[in-house]
């Protein structure tokens, strides 16, 4: 089982939340890929954007405690990088897709238990009540919108209210994305 909250948060949004949990929360910030069997840790997660698709930019890393169990990595030969393994205690942090006039849907997300064999396992209670923490706090620093089933971040919020627009789904060079 997992929890989650949903979001639309502009770059600047994203660097004021890291900023406000790494002042709360004893945090590392680690890439979901690698290059090697190491983990990449980063400073925030806007030093990972890239553009993938023509002038989008996606963020895709995890949250974990500072003092946390050690990262594993699993190779994905047909793609010739290292995943983070799913099954560790972290919070993933992705989505945000953004091109200056349409902002993707993004979530934190968390498993609350792992499959080791064929049984399901519970996570570690700390594990469990840290990423509820931060949860909570970054639930917090949002606006809930109810009509999104979102929480959205203040500048993304004034984004829209000016023109920007809010899908749900990443657009592709030929897809027009639905606006919301």
């Amino acid at each position: 089982m997992g929890r989650q909250f949903r979001f639309f948060l502009l770059p600047s949004d994203i660097d004021s939340i890291v900023t406000a949990l790494r002042l709360k929360f004893d945090i590392k910030i680690i890439l979901d890929k690698s290059p090697t069997p190491n983990p990449v840790e980063v400073t925030g997660p806007s030093s990972e954007w890239s553009s993938k698709y023509s002038s989008f930019e996606y963020i895709s890393c995890r949250l974990v405690p500072s003092n946390g169990p050690e990262i594993r990595m699993r190779f994905i030969p047909t793609q010739s990088y290292w995943l983070v393994e799913d099954q560790l205690e972290l919070i993933e942090f992705s989505g945000c897709d953004y091109d200056g006039k349409t902002l993707v849907v993004g979530r934190f997300y968390f498993q609350a238990d792992m499959l080791i064999g064929d049984t399901i396992w519970p996570k570690r209670k700390e594990f469990i009540e840290w990423a509820g923490r931060i949860f909570y706090y970054t639930k917090r620093l949002l606006i809930r919108s109810k009509d999104l089933d979102a929480y959205v971040g203040k500048d993304a919020y004034k984004w829209r209210q000016e023109g920007g627009h809010f899908t749900q789904l990443r657009p592709r060079h030929s897809y027009k994305p639905t606006v919301m």
